[in-house]
């Protein structure tokens, strides 16, 4: 199937975009390794330097599942000439393209997304299983742009610019 190229150069700059939020979440899991399994424990003792780093992974996550999701997916679609009618119908579309491993493992990450707006002092624990299970997603949502642009590569010889 041939592209649609008006919509190539909005899919580059969201790549772009893309590519450096992965670039600075690999930064983080650097920076964090350490620090993993979090607990609530830890979290209540924290410093001002790991609650930096923690803040900084969180936002992270937050802008790159929110890039890949409302930006790669849907331009990808459009200039497939497809559109998804909604984020279910994206969200299979990107499946049976083999880019999602399987929609409901998206829906977690948006469910870990959505779990870090309810961040509320008094609740260690909440905050620390958002964060692990943000910690165990973050490689995967990785792997996602890497599946893209194989996928852009192989079905459309589209070489995508990128450093990751």
């Amino acid at each position: 199937m041939p592209l649609n190229k008006k919509y190539l150069s909005l899919f580059e700059q969201n790549w772009s975009e893309s590519q450096r939020a992965v670039k600075r979440m690999k930064a983080s899991l650097s920076r964090l390794k350490q620090h993993f399994p979090l607990t609530a424990q830890a979290l209540k003792t924290e410093d001002e330097a790991l609650s930096e780093k923690l803040d900084a992974f969180r936002i992270r996550f937050e802008v790159l599942q929110n890039c890949i999701g409302n930006k790669l997916f849907r331009n990808l679609l459009r200039m497939e000439d497809e559109e998804g009618l909604n984020m279910a119908d994206t969200l299979s579309r990107m499946e049976k393209r083999q880019i999602l491993s399987s929609a409901d493992s998206w829906r977690k990450m948006r469910e870990i997304r959505e779990a870090f707006s309810h961040d509320y002092p008094e609740a260690e624990s909440q905050r620390a299983e958002a964060l692990n299970m943000a910690w165990a997603e973050a490689p995967e949502l990785i792997k996602i742009t890497d599946k893209i642009e194989a996928y852009l590569l192989k079905l459309h010889s589209i070489q995508l610019g990128g450093d990751h």
